[in-house]
């Protein structure tokens, strides 16, 4: 007998993730460099900018957390803005990537894995990976990813879903909510895809209660653990151990 496993870790080409707001009220996306005589030195997707720190109100890091440089400048911006920030529901996926592989070559088999988001037992986000990866030699695969190669994403009414942000070893997900979702929430996550048969099921999930804050990010962590999951089986193989596969949740 010949089992196959494989551990599927997170990973992606870096983005550029910290926001720089100046006094103008432009915003600069990039990768912070380094700080010299008051200059930041920043690279972004169009090359290496130097911003001085008197132009700088506020900086948004990529691990969520802000500094205020100008507090009263960024508060007038702020006011100045058309429309204030409404709650925001951001997920912080780290540890493997969910997978699955099927006995098939059918080309009319559908091997799309699903990942949802609920708040109070309501989909407020799916993600939808469809492009299977040839990982095994005469079986179908498919190992969930957030590229926008591979992935495409849905939200409810009232809910704007932010392109994936991706570093390695880490997936950011943000929700724009409506106000109304603000307070306490369940909140759940899951995996679904298809038997072999064709019919699809909830293959992995977990929920947790937070508190929605109404004008700032409320952080969550979504640890996944791949367990044991291993493709094998005589004299026909199958997905083994999906039930091993966990999700922990946790306010960051």
């Amino acid at each position: 007998m010949r089992s196959i496993a494989a551990l599927c870790l997170l990973a992606a080409v870096p983005v550029f993730a910290d926001v720089y707001t100046l006094d103008d009220g432009d915003r600069v996306s990039g990768k912070t460099l380094g700080i010299e005589g008051g200059i930041y030195k920043v690279q972004t997707p169009y090359g290496r900018l130097s911003i001085p720190r008197g132009r700088i109100l506020k900086i948004q890091k990529d691990d969520g957390r802000e500094e205020i440089l100008d507090a009263a400048a960024a508060a007038a911006v702020a006011a100045a803005a058309p429309e204030a920030a409404g709650p925001e529901l951001v997920l912080l996926v780290s540890g493997a990537s969910f997978w699955q592989a099927w006995s098939t070559k059918d080309p009319s088999f559908d091997p799309t894995l699903r990942f949802e988001v609920s708040l109070d037992e309501a989909v407020v986000a799916t993600y939808a990976d469809a492009k299977p990866d040839p990982d095994i030699p005469g079986a179908l695969m498919n190992a969930f990813g957030f590229s926008p190669e591979s992935m495409t994403a849905s939200a409810a009414e009232g809910v704007t879903v932010e392109p994936p942000e991706t570093r390695p070893g880490r997936i950011t997900l943000r929700l724009s909510l409506p106000p109304e979702r603000t307070g306490e929430r369940k909140l759940r996550v899951a995996y679904f895809g298809r038997d072999a048969a064709g019919s699809e099921h909830e293959l992995a999930a977990n929920s947790i209660y937070v508190e929605i804050k109404p004008a700032a990010p409320t952080f969550v962590r979504v640890k996944q653990d791949v367990g044991r999951m291993e493709y094998a089986g005589f004299p026909k193989k199958k997905m083994k151990g999906l039930e091993t596969f966990r999700i922990e949740m946790g306010m960051e």
